[in-house]
């Protein structure tokens, strides 16, 4: 994430593999249309907004130590989950994103489909989204802020250097896990499909 967002704040561009370099220009030109640019740059908004309370719980979890720690981190875990899910359910298909995620069936899907419905409406409501450069800085806080998820990955692949996961009873750090693989599934099917297909139409201009 964080050679994603270098590749659009630095002037430089960044390489994104040791051979795929992305030049700074491509994202800052303008004249290319987006499509559905204002419902991406909500969307965008308001997974800012989610991921503002996972960076605050995912501080708080490496601060502390034990069980009831690790069941606050899972708690913001699955808040976050239901807002990626509730994006999803509410513009994914008009999108064309995320076809390969299977959302968990629940009524607790739906009743987060309908609260980002209306978070939409409270954290959009008189902002224009329909500005390239609006949304590129929104992906950039995205790709920065999601940093967090490979910290939390690396403490849990790690054996030298103890972590609160170390000491973690297997149910929990299973449970945390799974929330984890999840968040990644959606920004490899959501997050990064918007990022390639933006990149894309400008390449072509």
């Amino acid at each position: 994430m964080m050679l994603l967002s270098t590749s659009i704040s630095s002037k430089q561009g960044g390489f994104l593999t040791r051979r795929l370099y992305v030049p700074h220009d491509v994202w800052s030109q303008g004249g290319a249309k987006l499509t559905n640019l204002s419902e991406k740059g909500k969307c965008v908004e308001v997974l800012n907004g989610a991921l503002e309370d996972v960076v605050n719980g995912s501080s708080e979890f490496f601060r502390g130590a034990g069980r009831q720690s690790a069941e606050r981190w899972l708690k913001c875990l699955d808040e976050w989950t239901n807002v990626c899910e509730g994006v999803l359910s509410s513009v994914g298909k008009k999108l064309g994103v995320g076809e390969s995620i299977t959302a968990r069936k629940s009524n607790g899907v739906t009743s987060w489909s309908g609260k980002v419905s209306r978070t939409f409406d409270r954290m959009t409501s008189g902002k224009n989204f329909d500005s390239p450069a609006v949304y590129t800085h929104g992906l950039t806080k995205l790709f920065h802020q999601a940093q967090l998820f490979d910290e939390h990955i690396k403490a849990f692949s790690t054996s030298l250097i103890p972590t609160p996961y170390s000491t973690l009873a297997p149910d929990l750090r299973h449970q945390i896990e799974a929330r984890l693989k999840r968040s990644s599934e959606f920004f490899a099917s959501v997050i990064l499909t918007w990022y390639v297909k933006k990149g894309e139409k400008w390449l072509e201009e």
